[in-house]
């Protein structure tokens, strides 16, 4: 009984180990952020066309194309990321929205996000 009792402390203290190393790996996550109104659609995708082929070509890696109201950024570096700049037309306004997504570190989104930010300022 208390051999038995052992093993299961030594396995869920292995569990407890394997959990821990685990929640140490990096998380996939989102950052989301408002660039702001641009004056139609056109506009709105030219520059976010522009933008993520400049981000991309400053950074060295990615592949940029181009849907009805969205642009994609498709793993740019740094970490692998995949970009979205959004041209909704919401009660006739256009408000557009960046959606930087990855598996990798807070700061690579961050510095992503920044860039982008910084170039869609411009």
């Amino acid at each position: 009984m208390i051999d038995m009792s052992g093993k299961t402390i030594r396995l869920f203290a292995g569990l407890g180990f394997l959990a821990a190393a685990t929640g140490m790996a990096q998380a996939e996550s989102y950052d989301t952020v408002e660039l702001g109104l641009t004056h139609d659609r056109e506009t709105c995708m030219s520059k976010a066309e522009y933008v993520l082929f400049r981000y991309k070509n400053q950074n060295g890696s990615g592949k940029v194309t181009r849907a009805n109201w969205v642009v994609y950024g498709w793993d740019l570096r740094p970490g692998d990321q995949d970009v979205v700049i959004m041209c909704p037309i919401v009660n006739g306004v256009v408000d557009a929205f960046l959606v930087v997504h990855s598996e990798g570190t807070e700061s690579n989104r961050d510095y992503t996000v920044d860039e982008i930010r910084m170039m869609w300022d411009q």
